[in-house]
């Protein structure tokens, strides 16, 4: 695979994470804290940074990967060895938590635990997050330093997927990169796995190839609400969902917006809606608790129960639509949600509640952020700072 046959070996390596890298390095050579949280969009290179910097200054890496099925008491056991046992390189060692969020597994004495060791710990510890903004971990938070990795210029992307051609001596359209480039919003991961797609058994790649691709993916997913809809086979209906790899509160989405094409009489449709609604309770708890086994049952009722509900299949010949209006919902509230960890995390700096930060001082940090740049750098310097 592509993705492994080109992965970086030396930071210079990973694009577009300049700064970030700066950061990290500075947090382990002369560190305030003894944690430090690298947070960001899946599949920008956080884990990667970690290892690579490991590797590339001859840190002993002890990492624990992520996992949804973690024996907690082993767990913070192993770390609290790890922290206090001298390295096979001497005083040389990194911990590296991958994934925060599927290190718990919902009560508070894990963070408690956590927190404990991290003010013992004789070597850096490095968490990766997707979203470090839960207020589960507000108190964890004051214990690490934050370092925010951005999505990634889709240029710099499309002249990483470049060099990879170059390297296989494929011939590729130019437009094909840019859109490839385009897609992957940020992830380099992403854009290199579709690539490898595309590269199957060729050494030319068209732009009538990546319009094959992208319409693959997408009649996946409308299959997959088809099967829920249109028939009565729980099997189907549950590998169909598991087959278009999206995570159920997306899904959801997909078929409250599609559901009422189907489901003519209001029976069908309030069970349908009552099937949505569990699933939904069931991805708070995982928000909750960070219980991932809760997952399966989240997709359960998104395919199985919503197909169950109806009474009848309709003969109508329905053109789905996708749910754009909710997916920018979604999105808001993503950005809200940062925007209030962010708010948390400097309170105590602005002798302010975070609900007032949100309030009046977050909208004019944006602005002073995009219309003037360099007072933007001062001021979050100045936050960021002891």
């Amino acid at each position: 695979m592509l993705i492994k046959k080109y992965v970086p070996k030396k930071l210079s390596e990973i694009i577009g994470q300049y700064g970030g890298i700066v950061k990290l390095s500075r947090f382990v050579k002369g560190r305030k804290k003894n944690a430090v949280i690298i947070y960001g969009h899946t599949g920008i290179g956080k884990t990667l940074a970690a290892r690579v910097f490991a590797s590339e200054h001859e840190f002993e890496l002890f990492e624990i990967p992520p996992s949804s099925s973690r024996v907690k008491k082993e767990i913070i056991s192993n770390l609290s060895v790890a922290t206090q046992q001298p390295s096979l390189f001497g005083n040389k060692k990194i911990i590296l938590i991958d994934e925060m969020e599927s290190f718990f597994i919902g009560d508070r004495k894990g963070v408690r635990d956590l927190i404990e060791i991290i003010k013992k710990s004789k070597y850096p510890i490095i968490f990766t997050s997707n979203d470090p903004w839960n207020s589960k971990f507000r108190t964890l938070r004051k214990y690490c330093e934050m370092i925010e990795f951005d999505n990634i210029e889709w240029k710099h992307i499309e002249k990483y997927l470049k060099k990879i051609c170059e390297s296989e001596l494929v011939d590729v359209e130019p437009a094909v990169l840019k859109k490839l480039a385009a897609r992957a919003q940020g992830d380099v991961r992403s854009a290199v796995m579709d690539l490898d797609v595309l590269l199957k058994d060729k050494d030319k790649i068209t732009n009538e190839d990546l319009f094959d691709l992208f319409r693959e993916r997408e009649e996946n997913i409308f299959y997959a609400v088809k099967m829920v809809l249109k028939s009565f086979d729980s099997k189907v209906a549950l590998n169909s969902f598991k087959s278009v790899k999206i995570d159920a509160s997306e899904f959801l989405m997909w078929l409250d917006q599609n559901m009422y094409r189907e489901y003519m009489d209001t029976f069908s449709l309030k069970y349908g809606y009552d099937n949505i609604v569990l699933s939904d309770k069931f991805n708070r708890r995982i928000s909750a608790t960070q219980n991932w086994e809760l997952a399966y049952y989240s997709g359960f009722f998104t395919s199985v129960g919503v197909q169950q509900a109806k009474t009848q299949v309709t003969q109508n010949i329905s053109r789905y639509t996708r749910p754009e209006m909710l997916m920018k919902i979604f999105a808001l509230a993503s950005k809200r949600k940062k925007a209030r960890g962010i708010s948390q995390q400097v309170s105590g700096k602005l002798h302010a509640s975070s609900s007032a930060l949100m309030r009046d001082f977050y909208p004019y940090f944006n602005f002073i952020l995009e219309k003037n740049p360099e007072m933007g750098k001062g001021l979050t310097a100045y936050l960021e700072s002891e």
